[in-house]
């Protein structure tokens, strides 16, 4: 079954069947694509339109090792400076926030059944100021809003974002079991 699973998210591009087969993800992945709360969001997640964002993402998870991240919480939100030695994964790192930020603007949610504060994030883009500054080896984003509510979101999205950081592909199957 985990085989399975793995080769048809190899077919599609979202992972590489050798390292998706050694890590043991399958299993949990299986689980929640098949009869699971969130089977429609992981669909959504996974269909053509999200493609590009989610093999972005993927990659990312990958490379997770080769990002550092220093995220100063302010009492309005966040300032994150996202950083690697590594070009490609820099480029990575801005075509994400890029494109991130882009769906925002053109709501167009990108559906992420795994994390509370990504839906929170893009059904309400205007409670909140985003601010996005390339560097040469990463991206600085600064996220702030006068809504209480909104900041709240705003830091446990940053955490979510270190924890995926610092563990990488882990972190976010903790959120699917």
């Amino acid at each position: 079954m985990m085989k399975s699973i793995f080769s048809a998210l190899a077919l599609l591009g979202y992972v590489r069947l050798g390292a998706a087969s050694a890590s043991g993800i399958g299993g949990m992945m299986g689980g929640m694509m098949r009869n699971g709360p969130d089977e429609e969001g992981m669909r959504a997640m996974m269909s053509p339109e999200n493609r590009g964002p989610m093999q972005t993402g993927m990659e990312l998870f990958e490379r997770h090792r080769q990002v550092h991240r220093k995220v100063t919480f302010l009492p309005d939100g966040i300032h994150a400076v996202t950083i690697s030695a590594v070009p490609e994964t820099v480029a990575l790192l801005q075509a994400h926030v890029e494109q991130m930020y882009a769906r925002l603007a053109e709501d167009r949610p990108f559906p992420y059944p795994m994390s509370r504060s990504v839906p929170v994030m893009f059904a309400h883009p205007t409670l909140y100021q985003r601010k996005l500054t390339m560097l040469k080896d990463g991206i600085a984003v600064t996220e702030t809003s006068n809504d209480p509510e909104m900041v709240r979101v705003i830091h446990a999205h940053a955490r979510e974002i270190n924890r995926f950081v610092q563990d990488g592909m882990p972190a976010m199957m903790r959120k699917m079991m």
